[in-house]
């Protein structure tokens, strides 16, 4: 069987984990295949982002001799550590380098925050304060509000995969601003896209993940609509004016 009759997925990410690739082995539609990357990651701050977003044309090249039709570039921090634009950035890079049409998970969170028409955000993270500061920011700079931030204080990635729902949950519970409308747990290592919407249902706000917004916009992206079972979110189409539209008349 030719498992990507409907779509591939090129699926770059830090070395340290497989969240990614698992969540979207498990949730991808059928006839949707995932090929993934790993790029080294060594330290959750802005020297170990920025080196890691460095490695990234290596890791673009290598999945583009599947021919896959999107690049995706799995990590949060990693493709918003420059401040605003550095998303579309990394995404001008690949897409010069490979001719694939790319997204990144920054560039996926701010589509699905449109989507949700989101206003003012509660952030759990597993990040240091420094790295809060610096998405805090850049949300801040893309036009929403964060009412509220709290981290677990890591900066060893490897720590992130260990990183447990239940410890999730707790970390919303507490940095829940009752003024916001969205809860957003940020970090791709964290492999808990299934308690979104025990969250989004427990804290009454629509909430988003990093995987589960990259996921949600990859397949937009692709011209796919099928809704899974991972919250609200994925019964939203991808805003108007995002990348989905650019993508369609490539095809």
């Amino acid at each position: 069987m030719y498992y990507g009759w409907r779509r591939k997925i090129g699926l770059i990410i830090p070395s340290t984990g497989n969240a990614p690739e698992v969540e979207f082995h498990r949730y991808v539609p059928s006839g949707v295949a995932v090929s993934s990357q790993h790029v080294l990651f060594e330290r959750v701050d802005q020297d170990g982002l920025v080196a890691m977003g460095a490695r990234l044309e290596e890791a673009a090249s290598v999945l583009a001799t599947g021919e896959p039709d999107l690049l995706v570039f799995a990590c949060t921090m990693g493709s918003l550590v420059k401040g605003v634009g550095y998303d579309r950035e990394i995404v001008a890079r690949l897409e010069a380098l490979t001719g694939i049409k790319t997204i990144t998970t920054s560039t996926a969170v701010l589509a699905a925050l449109k989507a949700l028409e989101a206003k003012k955000l509660s952030i759990a993270t597993p990040y240091s304060a420094e790295m809060n500061a610096t998405e805090k920011r850049f949300l801040e700079d893309n036009g929403y509000q964060v009412s509220s931030i709290e981290g677990l204080g890591h900066l060893d990635p490897r720590i992130m995969p260990r990183i447990t729902l239940d410890q999730i949950y707790h970390l919303v519970e507490a940095v829940l601003d009752a003024e916001a409308d969205t809860i957003f747990v940020s970090c791709t290592g964290l492999g808990i896209i299934e308690g979104l919407p025990i969250i989004e249902a427990d804290f009454q706000r629509q909430t988003i993940g990093s995987i589960q917004a990259t996921l949600w916009y990859a397949l937009r992206t692709l011209g796919l609509n099928d809704d899974l079972p991972l919250g609200r979110l994925f019964g939203l189409p991808a805003p108007e004016g995002s990348a989905t539209d650019e993508a369609r008349s490539c095809r």
